[in-house]
């Protein structure tokens, strides 16, 4: 189903931090709206870097390295796998998330796969020096309480809309939440997910999910036609969304 080999560490240069023990590295991605403060030297003087393929395992319940990883570039999708072997997607990561880092506070990590869903390079650190860096570094702890922080209101949210929306509702929220503005000022999708892709999302079926975005197209909601996806009436997506949820949805 999703047990793709884990992909092999990619020879990537590995960032070089300052000698002086107190000086917090920046770094900075072209996906990332801000730096991430990263531990100062530590006894290995570098964090590796790896690289997963769209498709790879980047960790899965079996792994007993320990190892947290910071999403550099990419998305990951965390799952869970139901009794009858199909996946149960919890949420996306992407720049600036961490895979593994519930993991370093000693909680019992419910059985969680995490699946690049595109190519993704990451940066590794053990526990130890994740643990050392949020006792030392504030803007560090700070980045992390942030992250999940933004994590816990996605989660949320989520939460309030499985409960709350029927599937093609479901489906209005998960195109907004997933596009991005464009130069026109539009909400697009590129590249533009499968059927199945949003169904997987929104635990519904390709079929269904398939039909509803006929209709948004046949009633001009979005434009499908240039390999991307339009939303070319977000007004009617919101208002479908505010009426399912009511005054929740204001929150």
């Amino acid at each position: 189903m999703r047990r793709s080999t884990v992909a092999r560490d990619a020879p990537v240069a590995s960032t070089i931090f300052a000698a002086a023990s107190q000086v917090t590295a920046m770094l900075s991605t072209s996906q990332m709206a801000m730096s991430i403060p990263l531990p100062g030297p530590l006894p290995s003087g570098r964090f590796p870097r790896r690289q997963f393929a769209k498709g790879a395992l980047i960790k899965q319940p079996e792994d007993r390295t320990g190892n947290i990883y910071l999403i550099e570039a990419g998305k990951v999708v965390a799952f869970f796998l139901g009794p009858q072997g199909h996946d149960v997607p919890i949420l996306e990561l992407g720049a600036g998330d961490f895979v593994g880092d519930l993991s370093a506070f000693g909680s019992d990590e419910p059985a969680t796969y995490f699946q690049a869903i595109e190519d993704t390079l990451v940066l590794v650190l053990n526990q130890g020096q994740f643990l050392e860096a949020l006792r030392n570094l504030p803007d560090f702890a700070e980045f992390v309480a942030k992250t999940l922080c933004r994590r816990l209101r996605t989660m949320k949210q989520l939460y309030i809309e499985n409960r709350l929306l029927p599937m093609k509702t479901r489906l209005y929220a998960e195109l907004i939440r997933h596009s991005v503005r464009d130069g026109r000022g539009r909400l697009c999708i590129s590249p533009m997910p499968t059927h199945a892709e949003l169904a997987r999302r929104i635990a519904s079926q390709r079929e269904t999910v398939t039909k509803q975005m006929s209709q948004l197209a046949k009633m001009g909601v979005i434009d499908s036609s240039r390999g991307l996806i339009a939303i070319t009436d977000e007004a009617y997506l919101r208002s479908e969304i505010r009426k399912a949820l009511g005054f929740i949805g204001g929150q």
